[in-house]
C-alpha cells in the first residue's frame, strides 16, 4: 500500500546500480551515503561498527549496510546484487550495489540490467585505478557491460582519495579523469564526480 501512494505521489522512479573493480569501495561508499541521507539508523550503524571490529574487518561497517550475508562478511566481497531504496525529494531510488569480483559477473549483469543510470566507482590508489582498466580489468568491463544493457548515464565516483597525497590529489584526480576518458574511447558516456 505505501509503495503504491510513492508512485502516485508524481515522484520519478529510478534505478541505479553501483558498478566497478573488486574492493573499490563501492559497498563502502553507499552505506556511508545510506547513512549520511538518514536511511541508517545511529543504533544500526553502531551495530555494523561493533560487529565488524569484532570481526577484525573495522574498515568495513558501512559495508555491512549493504553486504548482509555471513559470507559477504566474512570474505569481505559483495557476492550478490544487494537492493535497498531511499529517497530524494524528487525521485525514489532503488539502490542495486553489484559485485565488482570477476566471480560473480552473472550477478553484477542482473543488477546491470535492471538500471536505468549506474555510478562507477573507481579507486583513486596508485596502480589500483589502471589495473582496472588493463586487459582484463573489471572497471572496463563493467563499464562496457552496463552501455551494452542499455545505460545511457553513468557518473564517475572517484573513491579512497585519502590514499593520494594531499598536495598530489588535485593531479592524481586530472591523471584519473585523462586516462579514463582515452581508455573508454568506445564508453562515450564517461564524467567525473569531485568532492573535495
Amino acid at each position: 500500500m505505501r509503495e503504491l501512494e510513492k508512485r502516485k505521489s508524481g515522484k520519478e522512479t529510478i534505478n541505479l546500480v553501483v558498478i566497478g573493480h573488486v574492493d573499490a569501495g563501492k559497498s563502502t561508499l553507499m552505506g556511508h551515503v545510506l547513512y549520511l541521507l538518514g536511511h541508517v539508523n545511529q543504533r544500526a550503524m553502531h551495530k555494523y561498527e561493533n560487529e565488524s571490529r569484532k570481526a577484525g574487518k573495522s574498515s568495513f561497517a558501512y559495508a555491512w549496510v549493504l553486504d548482509e550475508t555471513g559470507e559477504e562478511r566474512s570474505r569481505g566481497i559483495t557476492m550478490d546484487v544487494a537492493m535497498t531504496k531511499f529517497e530524494t525529494p524528487t525521485k525514489v531510488v532503488t539502490l542495486l550495489d553489484a559485485p565488482g569480483h570477476r566471480d560473480f559477473i552473472p550477478h553484477m549483469i542482473t543488477g546491470a540490467a535492471q538500471a536505468d543510470v549506474a555510478v562507477l566507482v573507481v579507486d583513486a590508489a596508485r596502480g589500483e585505478f589502471e589495473s582496472g582498466f588493463e586487459a582484463g580489468g573489471q572497471t572496463r568491463e563493467h563499464a562496457m557491460l552496463v552501455r551494452s544493457l542499455g545505460v545511457k548515464q553513468l557518473g564517475v565516483a572517484v573513491n579512497k582519495m585519502d590514499t593520494v597525497r594531499k598536495r598530489r590529489t588535485r593531479f592524481r584526480f586530472d591523471h584519473m579523469s585523462t586516462n579514463n576518458t582515452n581508455a573508454a574511447d568506445t564508453i562515450d558516456y564517461l564524467f567525473f564526480l569531485r568532492r573535495d
